[in-house]
């Protein structure tokens, strides 16, 4: 006795895939993939503008003379002070057993050697101080435009 066995992929009622989706089904899905698509791109490029307008932090002292060089185009001068942990240190300072660094700066008025502005920043590194003595400047253009567009509109 033959016996005769199918595969039981033949015939009609299999179908490899699925029908075809209705044309206007079709439409809004690829809409809808497109507006991702492109919320994507956005959110993207959106994100790269914001990353590139924050400063990058100085962690040297190359860094800092490239960046107060752009801050202070007139000229600027900078001493710093290392003390160890046994050293008297100014009041303002706060109490801690870690040595601290003291850092003076100076920016300089156009063609003179007038001094414009002179601050003191302390930190517990000279990176830090560094940083801090760059984040102070930039506050102080910040407030320098606040100021200038006040005066501008009255």
């Amino acid at each position: 006795m033959i016996l005769a066995v199918g595969d039981g992929f033949t015939g009609d009622s299999f179908r490899w895939g699925s029908t075809s989706a209705p044309w206007l089904e079709t439409v809004v899905i690829m809409l809808a993939i497109a507006v991702v698509a492109a919320a994507c791109v956005l959110v993207f490029i959106i994100g790269q503008r914001r990353r590139d307008r924050r400063p990058k932090p100085v962690a040297d002292q190359w860094r800092a003379l490239a960046v107060m060089g752009e801050l202070c185009p007139h000229g600027w001068q900078a001493r710093i002070t290392l003390s160890g942990c046994d050293a008297p240190q100014p009041a303002e300072t706060p109490p801690s057993g870690a040595p601290q660094v003291a850092l003076e700066w100076k920016q300089y008025a156009e063609k003179s050697a007038q001094v414009v502005m002179a601050r003191r920043v302390q930190a517990p590194s000279i990176g830090q101080a560094l940083q801090a003595m760059v984040d102070d400047r930039r506050t102080d253009i910040t407030l320098e435009q606040i100021e200038q567009a006040a005066v501008e509109d009255g």
